[in-house]
């Protein structure tokens, strides 16, 4: 193998990862980041994950203004916006419901780490659990979209009645425009002209504009979706080969340059001038090319500990659970409604997102201790429950005081890495 083969080789190990992962993203190469950070811990403790939903807002379409009774003289129509109509009423609600139930169980089980973008980290100790419910809302995805296709005809017919009633209104309105029932053109819509006598052209033009936005049956079966990617990721594995591949070259140049010289005694000056003169050049790009190297391990330094991040995180996330639940026992006395059941949930909520791999053997051992106190406080009768409080609040007061630093240094960056705790 050439030299030159050699570099191109070690070149294009990082293009083609980068142009696999463009092409699945769906972006342009430039815009695929190469993550390096701990991926061998992180891919053995869990799945980077990011949400995939598409086809819902084909459900809903923009209304024209002239479906308003807006005309194009009107003053509303030079700074008013138009709005949406809803072409398939309170199916469009359930399924971005459903969307919205999606992402809050990939936020509950998962967590945010700022080198990853929009991917999430879910741990495998939550995996099973987010799995479930997701599965759930897939079938209920399925039963939406099947009841949509079974009544979709309907569904049709409810449109067209619908639609002939707005027109007829908004013919109305854009006639009230006018003091002479016979004045000139009405309306223009997609460069289609209504005089003041196409009023039932004008009604089914609207009517025809609305069904023909419907999306078909099948395109609902094949086009709406609720799923998920995973991330293409690079470690500093790649970087090594890289540095690996360049040396191989320099030391192939060497031995070939000695080669060469053994061969031709005769011309060894000419030769050795001309290889100086080589080297250097060479050398500079080797120098550049080491320099990149050296910057992107600069950047990883940067960058920071992805884990650490989860867990400030994490950590955080529980400060103000915790702060939430001591201001509440201290002004009431006692739990209220709900909250002794989040304070119950504390320790399964951190043994199901640190996935094994944030270690904090202090704050485990506090949230170990509050499990214990709620389960003497949960079995114990409504008249002996308050005897338990004082030792309550001594582990929720030791849980804030473990995990402050993490809240502290969250707020001081301005983060919004810590999302909201779920319950």
């Amino acid at each position: 193998m050439t030299v030159e083969e050699v570099i191109e080789q070690a070149e294009s190990i990082v293009n083609e990862r980068r142009r696999q992962a463009a092409e699945r993203l769906g972006v342009g190469e430039d815009k695929v980041h190469l993550h390096r950070l701990q991926l061998r811990q992180l891919r053995e403790a869990g799945l980077l994950i990011d949400l995939d939903v598409a086809g819902v807002s084909m459900f809903t379409v923009r209304a024209s203004y002239a479906e308003l009774g807006i005309g194009a003289e009107d003053v509303r129509a030079k700074r008013l916006r138009a709005g949406s109509k809803d072409l398939f009423p309170g199916y469009s609600k359930k399924l971005r419901s459903l969307e919205a139930r999606a992402r809050q169980n990939l936020n509950k089980n998962s967590r945010s780490i700022p080198a990853f973008g929009q991917y999430r980290w879910l741990p495998w100790t939550a995996y099973e659990e987010f799995q479930i419910k997701h599965n759930e809302i897939l079938a209920d995805l399925a039963a939406v979209k099947a009841e949509i296709i079974a009544k979709y005809d309907e569904i049709r017919e409810t449109n067209r009645a619908y639609f002939e009633q707005v027109a007829l209104r908004a013919w109305s309105d854009l006639r009230a425009q006018f003091s002479d029932p016979a004045s000139g053109v009405i309306v223009t819509m997609d460069h289609k002209e209504f005089q003041p006598g196409d009023r039932d052209a004008f009604v089914e033009y609207i009517v025809q504009r609305a069904l023909g936005k419907m999306p078909l049956p099948e395109e609902i079966e094949a086009g709406v979706k609720i799923d998920y990617k995973t991330s293409i990721l690079y470690s500093e594995a790649e970087i090594a080969v890289e540095q690996a591949a360049l040396e191989q070259a320099q030391a192939q140049r060497a031995q070939a340059h000695l080669e060469r010289t053994e061969a031709r005694q005769a011309e060894f000056e000419l030769e050795l001038d001309r290889r100086v003169e080589q080297g250097k050049a060479q050398a500079r790009v080797e120098a550049y090319r080491r320099a990149e190297i050296e910057h992107a391990r600069a950047q990883l330094a940067e960058m920071g500990s992805p884990i650490q991040d989860a867990l400030d995180g994490l950590r955080a996330n529980l400060y103000d659970a915790v702060n939430t639940l001591l201001n509440g026992l201290r002004k009431n006395d006692g739990f209220r409604g709900k909250a002794s059941a989040k304070a119950a949930d504390l320790y399964a909520y951190w043994k199901r997102l640190n996935g094994g791999l944030l270690q904090d053997n202090g704050l485990e051992q506090a949230l170990a201790g509050l499990d214990r106190e709620m389960t003497r406080y949960q079995i114990a009768g409504k008249d002996t429950r308050s005897t338990h409080i004082g030792d309550i609040e001594a582990q929720l007061t030791e849980i804030m005081t473990l995990t402050a630093e993490s809240a502290r240094k969250l707020r001081r960056e301005g983060s919004s890495r810590a999302a909201a705790l779920e319950f």
